[in-house]
């Protein structure tokens, strides 16, 4: 009976340990320089021109094979924290601050191969910024990309990633003329004259006849 009860313990253990073993991850070594290689593409052709500019937002840190971020002193007093990573609002926060501070950041050149890439970079989480963009193209909205990256059980140092690229676009044209022809103006052209000489040669006729018949009489009666 002892020996059956020690047997199931000792089989419980084993189980037990390979769960664990299962479950287990190794932590990332914090240590080890990273990269990212970011490609510019629209409608699978690569997209060359204009440059992309990182900024380090927050550092990576682990508790007991924990892996997660703390804000850097520059980025701290953002009011988004680091852990709403899904945050539609947070690259934008993030870019606010970094244009406000007139912070340097790390720009980088997109080649022929619509690729920028950054290397030897610490672990953490980096915003990317596009400020000048590809002819005839919009600059991508900002967008945040960590390193190392938790992938099918391992940490990857090195990653990539494709931003959303959209065409610039086209100004809108002028409206054309109407077609139509002008109709003419049924006003008279204007000469320059107004209406009061009208009513004052009317009186001026008017005295100079009562003044031709007054002289006439004056006349009849010298003779």
């Amino acid at each position: 009976m002892i020996k059956r009860i020690v047997s199931i313990i000792a089989a419980a253990s084993m189980v037990f340990a390979l769960s664990v073993f299962a479950f287990a991850h190794e932590a990332p070594d914090l240590n080890r320089k990273c990269s990212v290689t970011i490609n510019m593409r629209y409608q699978d052709k690569a997209v060359p021109g204009g440059t992309l500019t990182i900024y380090k937002v927050a550092d990576a840190a682990e508790d007991d094979g924990d892996y997660y971020f703390v804000y850097t002193e520059d980025f701290a007093g953002c009011e988004i924290p680091v852990t709403e990573l899904d945050s539609s609002e947070l690259p934008m926060a993030l870019k606010k601050i970094a244009f406000e501070k007139r912070l340097a950041g790390t720009t980088a050149n997109i080649d022929r191969n619509g690729q920028a890439k950054f290397e030897n970079l610490e672990p953490g989480l980096y915003l990317v910024v596009q400020k000048s963009a590809a002819p005839g193209f919009n600059a991508v909205n900002p967008f945040l990309v960590s390193v190392p990256v938790y992938e099918n059980g391992v940490y990857v140092y090195d990653t990539d990633a494709s931003p959303k690229v959209e065409l610039e676009p086209k100004p809108e044209e002028p409206e054309k003329p109407s077609e139509e022809p002008e109709k003419p103006d049924d006003k008279l052209p204007d000469t320059g004259l107004t209406s009061w000489p009208v009513p004052v040669m009317a009186v001026s006729g008017i005295i100079l006849i009562s003044a031709g018949i007054v002289l006439r009489r004056f006349e009849r009666n010298s003779k």
